[in-house]
């Protein structure tokens, strides 16, 4: 009788350690995951977004008027920059991924300030810009504000995280290669970088998932 007791207690005494050791490394993983976004750490994804939004404050206006091509870039790089606000807004208030939640709140910083810099731009220039979401915009967001959970997440990270930043990193490349004023192609300049870590960081977290 007595050594069944002993045996008991040693049985139960693994199984409480073996639980314990479990519930810490659940706890260091959870930690290991709030300290990354995407393939980055969580410092490093920041100081990138911070060198992306001075590289971008900084560029230069001018009043030299634009050509009807360059209106049609800037339109286009307002317009990507619109939708990824408006989704990542959302994101930012139904997302329940650490991870894509830090990436929505970049990206509302991020999109923030390159829309102030497009409106700075357009002012100098006389241009008019989109006020409002495009089609294609609103039906994303529609369908964002009907999904949660999970889902909600993959939806945001497929079309904002990678459609959203591959649209964008076609839009600056273009504008760098065929843009002819030179305000332009310095914001497209300024903004691409953070554009392709954005890109980057998105399909490391889609294929977390």
């Amino acid at each position: 009788m007595r050594l069944n007791n002993i045996m008991l207690g040693v049985l139960l005494g693994g199984s409480v350690v073996s639980t314990s050791m479990a519930q810490q490394t659940s706890t260091m993983n959870a930690g290991t995951a709030a300290n990354k976004v995407g393939n980055e750490s969580k410092a490093e994804f920041d100081r990138q977004n911070k060198q992306g939004a001075a590289a971008v404050g900084a560029v230069s206006l001018t009043s030299a008027k634009l050509s009807e091509a360059d209106k049609k870039l800037m339109d286009e790089v307002a317009t990507g920059g619109m939708m990824q606000l408006e989704l990542s807004r959302v994101a930012m208030q139904k997302a329940t991924n650490p991870q894509i939640k830090a990436m929505a709140q970049a990206e509302v910083t991020e999109q923030t300030g390159l829309a102030a810099k497009l409106k700075e731009i357009a002012s100098a220039k006389g241009v008019t810009l989109p006020t409002a979401p495009d089609p294609q915009t609103k039906s994303v967001l529609s369908k964002l504000n009907q999904t949660s959970g999970v889902a909600f997440d993959k939806m945001y990270i497929t079309e904002s995280g990678v459609k959203g930043h591959e649209k964008l990193n076609q839009v600056m490349t273009k504008v760098e290669s065929n843009a002819s004023d030179n305000n332009l192609k310095q914001l497209a300049k300024a903004a691409h970088p953070l554009v392709k870590t954005h890109l980057t960081v998105a399909r490391a977290i889609m294929t977390s998932l």
